[in-house]
């Protein structure tokens, strides 16, 4: 068992491990960060409320069929294919932002999905007009990026920069999803104007990596 998935259900049942079988139906609402495989939480069958947070890889397949998980928060994270979320049939929300997201197709086997966001991802742009006008039109609440603070991802991922660009209460702000370039995905986004990113890519696109070691735009305050 991944030791960041061990530790987020021995802080929610008091208990350390060997978690026995009877112990890990029990568990309802799990907070993990920082995984690098979420394999075992398929035997947590109960779950009704799962928060991942800067794990790397993600994979919702590998979460096998849950069938009470009703809430997904998966943010600054790897997770690149929605493959496998018909396995969750009473997932009513999914909190997406920040991840390695194209393909949204999968969402529409989703009967029961109400609110969906999914800021901050590489979308298609068969996914960014139609895919999400197709959720829309089932009754869901979709968050989705402005069109220029997802084509700023796109061209970010088109430099073969595998960041993300998402408009935070502070402005706009760049991150490294996942673990492959940071220890702490949800840490350190630079506040960034969208221009002064756009004429780094043209000119000097060597540069960008940089803005991640820049203290004078770091955030002065938490949250989005």
């Amino acid at each position: 068992m991944d030791p960041s998935v061990a530790h987020a259900i021995s802080q929610e049942t008091g208990q350390p491990q060997p978690f026995s079988l009877e112990l890990l139906q029990s568990v309802t609402y799990l907070h993990v960060s920082y995984a690098r495989t979420l394999e075992d939480l398929s035997a947590c069958r109960n779950l009704e409320i799962l928060q991942i947070i800067g794990c790397d890889p993600v994979d919702v397949g590998q979460l096998g069929n849950l069938p009470e998980l009703a809430t997904i928060v998966v943010q600054l994270s790897n997770l690149e294919s929605l493959v496998g979320i018909e396995n969750f049939p009473s997932l009513s929300r999914l909190t997406a932002g920040m991840n390695q997201i194209r393909d949204l197709t999968p969402l529409l086997s989703c009967s029961e999905l109400r609110r969906l966001d999914i800021q901050g991802n590489p979308l298609s742009e068969f996914s960014y007009r139609t895919i999400v006008s197709q959720l829309q039109e089932k009754g869901i609440r979709v968050s989705v990026s402005d069109e220029a603070d997802w084509k700023m991802t796109i061209e970010l991922q088109r430099h073969g920069f595998p960041y993300c660009f998402y408009k935070a209460h502070d402005g706009t702000r760049l991150c490294r999803p996942g673990l492959a370039l940071t220890d702490l995905p949800d840490l350190s986004h630079p506040i960034v104007p969208r221009e002064e990113l756009a004429n780094l890519l043209d000119q000097s696109p060597e540069e960008v990596p940089k803005l991640f070691d820049r203290k004078d735009l770091m955030p002065t305050t938490f949250g989005p």
